[in-house]
C-alpha cells in the first residue's frame, strides 16, 4: 500500500527527533494516524484499516525504546479494529479521528495530574538535579516554582544528544535558577541536591526504567549520597510486554560522540541513547494515579500483564 510522502516524512521526524520526550512523541504519533485518516484515499473499510495498521507499524518501530508510542498507537488500532465490521468507511474514519483526539487528550490530562503530585514532593528551598529532556519534569518544576517555592535546579548536559541544553533553556526562560553541568560532574554535585527527578521512556515488565543515557549513573550516585530518586511518568509508559534486557536501546550516529576521522579505524565508537536503571535504585514513580513505590510498580505490571493474557 502506498503511503503518502507527507506521512512518511512525519514518521521520519519522530524517528530522528533528538530533543522531545516520549510522551510528546507519542501524542505526535497518534496525530500522524489522525492526519492519515483525514486525508485517506482508500475506497473501503478494509483498505482503510490496512493503511492505518501499516502506518502504525512504522510508527511503533520508529522509536523502539519509547513505550508510549507503541501503547498509544496499538491502543488506537485495537479500538478501530474492534468496530470495523459494523461501520462503513466514513464512520470508521470519523471514529479514528475521534479516538486519536481522545488518546492525546488523555495523555495531556495524565501529565497534568503528575504535575500536581510531583510538585507536592518539592519542598521550599530544594535543589533538584535532573537529567535527559522531559516535558513532564519541566512542567513539575515550573509548577513548584509558580507556587512560590524557592527552588534551584541542576541540569546535566545529558549525553551526546545534549538534550539537557533544551531543558535548561526552558527552565531558565521560565525564571528558575539553573546550574548547567556536564554529565561527568554528576558525582561532584550530587551531594549538593535534595532530590533527583527524571522522566522515563519506558517502565519495563521487570520494573526497570529506560531513560536517556546516563540516568543509571545518576541513580547510582543518588543512592550513594542517600538522595531520593523519583521517576515522573504517566502509566502510558508502562509496558508489561518486555523486560529491560529485551528492549532496543537505540544507537545514534557515532559522530555525536567524536568527530569522524579523529580516532584510528580500529576504534569502535558507540552512541547508545538510552540506558537501564534498576527499580531498586528508584524511590518512587510518580504517575497520574499518584506515587507508586517500587513494590507497587511490580504489582501494577503483574495486573497489566494478566489483562493481556
Amino acid at each position: 500500500m502506498n503511503i503518502s510522502p507527507e506521512i512518511i516524512g512525519l514518521i521520519d521526524e519522530i524517528k530522528s527527533d533528538k530533543t522531545h520526550g516520549a510522551s510528546q512523541l507519542a501524542r505526535q504519533a497518534v496525530g500522524v494516524l489522525k492526519l492519515a485518516a483525514e486525508h485517506s484515499q482508500t475506497d473501503s473499510t478494509g483498505e482503510f484499516l490496512q493503511e492505518q495498521k501499516e502506518i502504525g507499524q512504522r510508527l511503533m518501530s520508529a522509536r523502539p525504546a519509547m513505550a508510549p508510542i507503541f501503547n498509544i498507537v496499538s491502543g488506537l488500532l485495537s479500538s478501530i479494529s474492534k468496530k470495523a465490521t459494523e461501520m462503513d468507511l466514513d464512520s470508521i474514519r470519523r471514529l479514528t479521528i475521534s479516538k486519536a483526539d481522545e488518546l492525546a487528550s488523555g495523555s495531556l490530562q495524565a501529565v497534568a495530574q503528575i504535575v500536581n503530585y510531583g510538585s507536592e514532593l518539592i519542598d521550599d528551598g530544594d535543589r533538584i538535579m535532573t537529567h535527559s529532556y522531559s516535558s513532564t519534569v519541566i512542567a513539575v518544576l515550573k509548577e513548584a516554582f509558580a507556587k512560590h517555592k524557592h527552588i534551584e535546579v541542576i541540569a546535566t548536559r545529558s549525553g551526546p544528544g545534549r538534550t539537557g541544553e533544551r531543558l535548561a533553556q526552558e527552565l531558565g526562560l521560565g525564571g528558575l535558577p539553573v546550574t548547567f553541568i556536564d554529565d561527568t560532574a554528576i558525582g561532584l554535585y550530587i551531594s549538593r541536591v535534595n532530590k533527583v527527578m527524571v522522566g522515563a521512556d519506558r517502565v519495563c515488565a521487570d520494573g526497570n526504567i529506560i531513560n536517556g543515557i546516563g540516568t543509571y549513573q545518576l541513580a547510582l550516585a543518588a543512592e550513594k549520597a542517600g538522595i531520593p530518586f523519583y521517576v515522573l511518568c504517566e502509566t502510558l509508559k508502562f509496558d508489561p510486554r518486555l523486560k529491560s534486557g529485551e528492549v532496543d536501546l537505540e544507537e545514534k550516529e557515532p559522530s555525536e560522540v567524536v568527530e569522524p576521522g579523529r580516532l584510528p579505524p580500529q576504534v569502535r565508537v558507540k552512541n547508545p541513547y538510552f540506558d537501564i536503571t534498576p527499580l531498586e535504585l528508584v524511590t518512587g514513580v510518580v504517575t497520574e494515579n499518584g506515587l507508586f513505590t517500587p513494590e507497587e510498580v511490580i504489582s501494577y505490571m503483574k495486573k497489566q500483564s494478566a489483562k493481556g493474557d
